[in-house]
Parts: C-alpha cells; structure tokens; sequence
C-alpha cells in the first residue's frame, strides 16, 4: 500500500470515529506501527491543511466548525477503490444490453453521488479511465434472469449445456452463486447429475427448461464448503489442488511476475534473476493457457505430467504455423 493510499485509509477512520483514537488504535485498524502513523498525521498536516489535532487523554482527531464536510484536498480514490468503482460502472452500463437499464439507474445515481462526495465527476470517471473487456461472450437476456430468479429464490432449475468439448447434455442443479470472472459469467452450482459442486458458464447454457411443475426447493451447500472446494485450485476450474506447479521465469520478466498473484496461496523464490513461482492446482486447463501466454520467458520444471502438456501443446502449435 503506497503513501496516498495510506493517508486515505487514515482519513476514513478519522472521520467515521466521532471519538478521538490514539495511535495504538489507529496503528492496530491500519495494521501499521504507531511510528508510521504520526509520520502519515504530520503529512496530511503538512501537505494538505487537514485539521487533525491531539486532544489531551483522548488522542487524534478532526476538529472542525460545526457542519463542515472534511476533504482532503487532491486526495483521490485508492487504486482498490478506484477498481472497484470503475468496474461496476463498467457492469451497470452494459449489463442487460438495455433491457434493465432503467432499473439499474437508481444504483448508478447513488454510485455517481458517491463519487461527486469525493469531488470527482462520474463523466470524467467515465472518459479517463478504460475497462477493456476480453473474450467475453454474449448471454442472453433471458437466461441470465432466469438463472439470477432461481438463485434468489432458492430454486433448482434445468439446464441444456454444451461442454468445451461441444458434448450437450441436460442438467438439474441447484444455484449456488454467480462468479463475473476475467469477463465472463459463470454459475457455481450443486448438480445432482453429477452429485457435486460444478461451475457452470453461462454462455455455454442454450436454454432453460420448464416442465409446467413447481420447482423444487434446491439444496444450499455451506458456504465454507464452497469457499474450501472452489478456492482450493486454480483459477475458475475448481476442486482440491492436488498438485503444485514449479514455474521458472527469466529475468526479462522475472520482476512483473513476482508482483502478480496467481493463487492466493501460491509461494515465489529468486534464484538469482530467474524467479520461480509454485502454485497448486488440480484442473490444468487455465493454467497450461496462462503459462502458454508467457513462452518462451517461462519453463514448467515441475510436475512432469504439466511439463509435457504444455510441451505437447508447443508442438502442435508450430506444426499449425509450418503447414500455414
């Protein structure tokens, strides 16, 4: 977390906190040591007028005319906020291809008067930064609401899919959540086909089924028992991670790589300029095209089953390239 960062976080305490915090109770909030907060408090003094003062036996606080609202001068939004805010303007405004726009609206005016209380114009917000969708795909309206319906109101519901394999087949499920994931949608569902937790993405479901009978009540699995099953490998293909991957990255984009997450419980060493990321996963799909997109600037050492697949898959592309 940089400095601004910092001194935003700071910022939020001080005015949702009507009491006055020492700094042992803003250091612990912050997860930073007392030292560094006093320095943060002189900064903000310093640089940005705030009206920050000590008050005797009780510690640090705002102290401002009655009915004043406190700003920060030029301080934006954090890189998180920011993300966050700009992704779900993002959604709102394409979601539905118009067919919820109106309703929709009320939740984009209260996320625009959000923004003008931090003195930042929604329109500029809007033309200053991008969201550049890649590879999404196109859902129907109609499914997408038939699916969010039953997910609310706890209902199983039926399926027609088509596999990445083109293979059709029909599915009873019970929904669980709705993932938006590298741009796409994807249904975290109970099926009882299969007699487990599946994911599902929503641009490969051709239609939802009605029989004219009631649905049944669908079957609600713990969410920590989702959380372990789906957080446990890699990417969206979920399942235990059984196997840990080894990833050697040369020194040409060892440091961009040593600053991405890949899964949060991945683990990175240095060997010298090379940097070697482990990861766990179980389904390899997602993780042969991650690794894919970084060739030649990575070697898989580790296990022997992913080193030759992404081996396999090398091969099959430059014999496609010689016969082109």
């Amino acid at each position: 977390m940089d400095k601004l960062d910092r001194i935003q976080q700071l910022h939020q305490l001080l005015i949702s906190h009507r009491q006055a915090m020492s700094l042992r109770a803003l250091a612990e909030q912050m997860e930073c040591s007392p030292k560094t907060v006093r320095r943060l408090i002189e900064n903000m003094q310093d640089y940005f007028s705030a009206p920050i003062q000590y008050i005797e036996n009780k510690g640090w606080a705002y102290v401002a005319e009655p009915g004043q609202h406190l700003q920060l001068p030029g301080l934006w939004l954090t890189a998180k906020e920011l993300q966050s805010l700009a992704l779900l303007l993002h959604v709102l405004e394409n979601f539905g291809n118009g067919l919820l726009n109106e309703e929709l609206k009320a939740v984009t005016d209260e996320v625009h008067k959000l923004l003008k209380t931090r003195g930042i114009d929604p329109k500029s917000l809007a033309e200053h930064i991008k969201i550049l969708p890649l590879g999404n795909r196109t859902i129907p309206n109609n499914i997408f609401l038939q699916i969010g319906d039953a997910l609310l109101k706890q209902q199983q519901i039926r399926l027609q899919y088509v596999d990445f394999q083109r293979k059709a087949s029909t599915r009873t499920v019970s929904p669980q959540s709705l993932v938006y994931y590298r741009d796409n949608w994807y249904l975290d569902a109970w099926c009882h086909k299969r007699q487990g937790m599946r994911i599902f993405s929503l641009a490969r479901i051709t239609q939802v089924l009605f029989d004219g009978t009631p649905p049944a009540q669908a079957i609600s699995i713990p969410k920590s028992e989702r959380d372990d099953y789906f957080a446990g490998s890699y990417g969206i293909f979920a399942g235990k991670g059984t196997h840990i991957a080894r990833l050697r990255f040369r020194p040409s984009i060892a440091r961009e790589i040593a600053m991405q997450q890949w899964h949060p419980d991945q683990q990175g060493t240095w060997d010298a300029d090379e940097y070697i990321l482990s990861v766990p996963y179980g389904d390899e799909r997602e993780l042969v095209r991650d690794v894919m997109k970084y060739v030649p600037e990575v070697v898989v050492e580790a296990p022997a089953a992913l080193k030759s697949n992404v081996a396999k898959r090398l091969t099959e592309a430059l014999k496609h390239f010689q016969k082109s």
